[in-house]
């Protein structure tokens, strides 16, 4: 498989070293394409995929082969990520040293590649539950109104806060109001699909937004949300629930107005009492405006672990 030929974007893989070609770039999925072309001149593969700990990533034009063969790249006894080779024939001892001596001349572009999308997560994730931040939710926010607005889409933001988060720091130090957090973080995680985007603002603040068929059932979604944080027994047992604002974005509405429609949904529904949602700016029919309370439901309903 020739990666030059799929690759009309990267430099022409002939003119320079593989070492000087991978120095052109901090992203992990361009080295990975830079170096699948090297491997390529060389031996007749299928495909390559690396892992590393920020993902999954696949070389251009890749596909599964007959045999797999696994390496793992170690820089100063720190292993880097695992590379897995498919081909459509086993790799000979000579193949073999081959990939080995390809791979060394990747190790130190590879550290730089890693070292940057480590500082990249941390500029974007809250450090406590590994969810979004403010930052990353002002640039997500801002997309997603744009992207919804181009296709002729739906688009709601959901805001959540904590009932009595307060009191848990007060009463049982800011140790256990930390474990709280991640333990709303990983229910809003297995309540939600991979697709949406989920943000902690800080404190006790969380966000949700939600696109095109998520955003049509938001209500549904908002819903399940708070059922699974407030029936999680860490919850109950602290007497912490959660209540929501949803806003649904309107005809030219600007992004400050959209925002500030699910702030004031969420005010309300917190001066209505606890574990409340409030919607604002749904015109479906028989989806008004309103307020729900989850509480009287909740109770009779037993602890649940996400």
């Amino acid at each position: 498989m020739n990666r030059c030929q799929q690759a009309d974007s990267l430099p022409d893989c002939t003119e320079q070293t593989l070492t000087s070609q991978l120095q052109t770039s901090l992203d992990i999925q361009q080295q990975l394409d830079i170096f699948s072309m090297y491997v390529g001149r060389l031996l007749s593969i299928s495909g390559i995929r690396l892992n590393t700990a920020f993902g999954e990533h696949s070389a251009a034009g890749s596909s599964n082969g007959a045999y797999t063969y696994k390496s793992l790249l170690v820089l100063n006894q720190q292993c880097l990520a695992e590379v897995h080779y498919q081909s459509d024939q086993a790799f000979s001892p000579m193949q073999q040293r081959d990939l080995l001596l390809l791979e060394s001349e990747w190790l130190f572009a590879l550290r730089n590649a890693l070292v940057v999308a480590r500082l990249q997560q941390m500029a974007l994730k809250d450090p406590l539950t590994a969810l979004g931040n403010r930052r990353f939710f002002d640039d997500s926010f801002a997309k997603a109104i744009q992207l919804a607005r181009r296709r002729q889409q739906p688009c709601a933001l959901l805001l959540l806060d904590l009932d009595n988060f307060k009191q848990l720091n007060d009463n049982f130090g800011h140790a256990m109001g930390d474990e709280l957090l991640i333990v709303v973080a990983d229910c809003m995680r297995d309540a939600l699909r991979q697709t949406d985007s989920l943000f902690r603002f800080g404190g006790d603040e969380f966000a949700v937004i939600l696109n095109d068929d998520d955003a049509d059932s938001a209500d549904l979604v908002a819903r399940r949300l708070l059922k699974a944080i407030n029936q999680h027994h860490k919850c109950v047992q602290y007497q912490i629930s959660a209540s929501a604002g949803l806003a649904f974005l309107q005809p030219l509405q600007l992004a400050a107005q959209f925002f500030a429609a699910a702030d004031k949904a969420l005010y309300e529904a917190k001066a209505a009492g606890k574990a409340n949602l409030r919607q604002v700016g749904r015109d479906t029919p028989g989806m008004a405006a309103g307020t729900v309370n989850f509480a009287t439901s909740l109770a009779s309903s037993p602890p649940v672990s996400c």
